[in-house]
């Protein structure tokens, strides 16, 4: 992780990934350099948005919802 980058919360980094930039909260980055592809929910398991954009994570069923390229829990 090259300094002075943010990892936003419930972030996940590959191992070996190199990050050169920001990472919004709940991305998934891999490799070097760093890409982000895809998002996960806060239990490590990938979301699947469906045409609504809401993704609900497998394990805890809460839901997250992808607006403008970011991903939010949402609340019940």
């Amino acid at each position: 992780i090259v300094c002075g980058n943010t990892i936003g919360q419930y972030a996940f980094i590959g191992a070996g990934a190199v990050v050169t930039k920001n990472v919004l909260p709940y991305a998934l980055i891999v490799g070097n350099p760093g890409r982000q592809t895809g998002w996960m929910s806060e239990y490590g398991h990938k979301l699947k948005f469906n045409e609504k954009n809401i993704a609900v994570c497998e394990e805890s069923k809460e839901e997250y919802v992808i607006e403008n390229n970011v991903v939010t829990k949402l609340t019940k």
